[in-house]
C-alpha cells in the first residue's frame, strides 16, 4: 500500500502548526499528489499562473473547514500570484456527501459571485449542512435547481466524489481540512497566519515546511 510511504515530516514543517487543531504533517509520494492535479470536481481559485499553490480538501460539515472558509478569499485577494485549489472531501457521512454532490452539480452552471460565494454561504450555515439546505443556498445564488438536482444524481458528480476519497486516502488525510503543498500535507487545521506561512515556505523550497 502507498500509504505505507507516508511519514511525519522534520520538525521545522511541524512549527506551523496549531496545536489546538492537533494537526500533523505528513510527507506524500510524488505520483500521489501529481493525481490532484487531475481530480475532476476540483475547483481552482487565484491565479492562472501561480508561483505557489496551496490545496485544501474539505467537509461541509467540517467545524474547522468553517473557520477556514473564511480565510480563502483574503489569502487571494492579498496574494495574486497563488493558485488555492478546494477538493470537495466528503468524509463525514451522509450529510457531507449530499452536501457535496450539490456544489459539485452546482459547479457545473454559473453561479452568481463564482464558487466561492456558495463556498462561503454553505459554511455560513447554523447546523447540519445536507441537500436541501445546500440547493436552497445554489438556487439563491442563482443556479437553476432542476438541473442541479439531475446532476447530483449523475455519474459524473459521483466519479468526482470517489477519486477524491480515494486519492484524499491513499494520501492519508485523515481528517478535515487537510492540506497539501508541494510534498507535504497538513492534517488539521491552520490559521490564516499559518497559511501564509506555509504559501512563503512553498515559495522557499517547495514545501509547507522548511
Amino acid at each position: 500500500m502507498l500509504n505505507r510511504r507516508l511519514f511525519i515530516a522534520s520538525t521545522a514543517a511541524a512549527a506551523l502548526l496549531p496545536q489546538a487543531a492537533q494537526a500533523r504533517v505528513l510527507r506524500l509520494p510524488s505520483e500521489l499528489v501529481n493525481e490532484i492535479g487531475n481530480l475532476p470536481g476540483r475547483i481552482v481559485l487565484g491565479s492562472a499562473r501561480p508561483d505557489a499553490t496551496l490545496i485544501e480538501f474539505f467537509d461541509y460539515n467540517c467545524g474547522y473547514c468553517k473557520r477556514t472558509a473564511t480565510e480563502v478569499r483574503p489569502l487571494i485577494k492579498a496574494d495574486p500570484d497563488l493558485r488555492y485549489i478546494l477538493i470537495n472531501y466528503a468524509i463525514l457521512g451522509a450529510p457531507s456527501i449530499e452536501a457535496s454532490r450539490v456544489a459539485l452539480a452546482a459547479s457545473m452552471q454559473p453561479i452568481e459571485g463564482g464558487y466561492l460565494a456558495l463556498h462561503e454561504k454553505l459554511f455560513a450555515l447554523r447546523g447540519r449542512v445536507e441537500a436541501t439546505r445546500a440547493l436552497q443556498v445554489a438556487e439563491g445564488l442563482g443556479v437553476k435547481r432542476d438541473k442541479m438536482i439531475a446532476d447530483a444524481d449523475s455519474d459524473r458528480v459521483t466519479k468526482a466524489l470517489v477519486a477524491a476519497s480515494q486519492l484524499g486516502e491513499n494520501l492519508g488525510l485523515a481528517a478535515t481540512p487537510s492540506f497539501v503543498g508541494g510534498r507535504e500535507a497538513v492534517v488539521g487545521y491552520l490559521d490564516i497566519a499559518a497559511k501564509r506561512r506555509a504559501i512563503a515556505n512553498l515559495r522557499k523550497c517547495e514545501g509547507l515546511g522548511c
